[in-house]
């Protein structure tokens, strides 16, 4: 069994452009939560991206050095916020994650996406290059029948809410569709960016869309056991860390607070089945 949390969008801000008024409720509300997201038991931590407002250097030390004092592991794929301010490198290697990655278990694999481009303020929308596109068709291969776990900030084209909308996905013209429907058995795809929690299927895909923490503030607790893969939902907030979250989301820049609607219970509790596999008799393999 394996226990993964995983934020959406934190948008941790720099204090510049006039927002220093606010500091006392961005230390507050990012140490609170951070607190919260690191003690709900699992074997692994990820924010899907837009982990900062803009990607400042300043946003990236410091949000860090709360997460670091927690000593728990995490991995933290690049939304478009990330990559505003400097290099992908640079990035990469103030927070010492790689660009994407995988990683294999018995229980699933785990893939670790780079959907954002790079200091581009016109085109927030995502993509994914060549190489990346034969490292993610390796990754499927090697997967086989275990199910297979995406993280990314960017939706496929056209799954979740909003990700048919100019901007708000991975470019239709990059064939990602194509290579996931390669996957043999199951696959789960976890994004961000449009800060609204969303459910789709689309074959054998199921994909998981998550708020902006600044909007909800609550934790996904996604379990995978050789039966099932299940999704849930812990809300950490309290009065104080709802003031808190108020008082940044109308002070920054490029963020625009987002009132949740009352979402469905599917997509707080959710269990995905996973197929036992089948297994041929010897005297019904193919000799060649």
């Amino acid at each position: 069994m394996m226990k993964i949390a995983v934020i959406g969008d934190l948008h941790y801000p720099s204090l510049k452009d006039g927002c220093a008024y606010i500091e006392e409720d961005r230390q507050a509300f990012y140490e609170a939560f951070l607190e919260r997201f690191f003690a709900v038991p699992a074997d692994l931590y990820v924010s899907i991206g837009d982990l900062t407002n803009f990607g400042r250097m300043d946003e990236l030390e410091e949000v860090y050095t709360l997460i670091r004092k927690h000593n728990k592991p995490f991995k933290h794929v690049l939304g478009n916020h990330d990559l505003y301010a400097m290099p992908r490198e640079a990035v990469l290697t103030v927070t010492g994650q790689e660009r994407f990655h995988m990683v294999s278990t018995d229980e699933a694999v785990l893939g670790f996406l780079d959907t954002a481009r790079e200091q581009n303020y016109e085109d927030w929308g995502g993509t994914m290059d060549a190489v990346q596109q034969y490292w993610l068709e390796s990754v499927i291969e090697e997967s086989e029948d275990r199910p297979l776990l995406l993280f990314a900030h960017h939706p496929v084209f056209s799954t979740t809410k909003d990700s048919e909308k100019e901007k708000r996905c991975i470019h239709p013209d990059v064939p990602i569709w194509n290579i996931l429907k390669q996957k043999q058995g199951i696959g789960l795809y976890i994004n961000g960016h449009n800060h609204s929690n969303s459910l789709a299927g689309r074959g054998q895909w199921n994909f998981l869309q998550l708020a902006a923490v600044l909007d909800e503030q609550a934790v996904r607790v996604i379990e995978v056991t050789e039966a099932f893969i299940s999704i849930d939902s812990v809300t950490v907030d309290d009065a104080k860390m709802r003031s808190h979250a108020q008082e940044i989301g109308n002070a920054i820049k490029h963020f625009t607070l987002k009132q949740q609607s009352v979402q469905k219970a599917a997509y707080f509790k959710y269990m995905i089945p996973v197929p036992v596999p089948i297994e041929v008799p010897p005297q019904m393999k193919i000799k060649m």
